[in-house]
């Protein structure tokens, strides 16, 4: 046999061996699109098993304008749905704003929607200055379109989607978004993938 045909042998059968391995053990092997486990700071920032695809929906800009999820295709999107009426929401709502400066907007933005408004635009624009977090566009749905979509029981929900629309990881309750670690994993996270 010919040295480089048995190198192409041995590889052949050490690919074999861990694919059997995998099957029998439950080992995965690793995807390379794969995207890393959270920082400990992010607690409640659990991976979604399978990522499934978002479920579209929509809701409007502080013009009124209509705004969709797919709108946002092409870059990652950390969906944050809030309420006025919501305690650990606006707790988190600063920690947003300080995120949303810090990311490179051409590859992920903060998308904060705040669910079954009552108040204008203009107020509620006024109510998030009142809170620290006038960095972050305004975006209402009185139609609760997008909490039914996610399936969403709880306020604050944040919800890491990728560039294709998909969801990556979900998080219940507030969390620091604006931790050194927080910003520096979803910098790591939308950052283009190296061939």
């Amino acid at each position: 046999m010919k040295p480089r045909t048995r190198l192409f042998a041995i590889l052949a059968a050490g690919c074999a061996a861990v694919a059997v391995a995998g099957v029998l053990y439950g080992i995965r092997v690793r995807d390379v699109h794969a995207i890393a486990q959270p920082p400990a700071v992010l607690g409640r920032l659990k991976m979604t098993d399978g990522r499934p695809v978002i479920p579209e929906a929509s809701f409007v800009d502080a013009s009124g304008k209509p705004v969709r999820l797919a709108d946002f295709r092409g870059r990652y999107v950390l969906l944050n749905l809030w309420a006025t009426w919501c305690g650990p929401c606006i707790n988190e709502l600063p920690a947003l704003a300080r995120l949303q400066k810090a990311l490179p907007q051409d590859r992920i933005t903060v998308v904060p929607v705040d669910v079954l408004e009552r108040l204008n635009a203009g107020k509620l624009s006024d109510f998030l200055r009142m809170h620290g977090a006038d960095g972050l566009p305004v975006y209402i749905d009185r139609e609760l379109a997008t909490q039914r979509a996610l399936v969403a029981n709880e306020l604050p929900l944040t919800v890491l989607i990728d560039a294709d629309g998909h969801e990556v990881a979900r998080a219940a309750g507030g969390e620091k978004w604006d931790d050194p670690a927080s910003v520096a994993y979803l910098k790591a996270v939308s950052a283009p993938a190296k061939p």
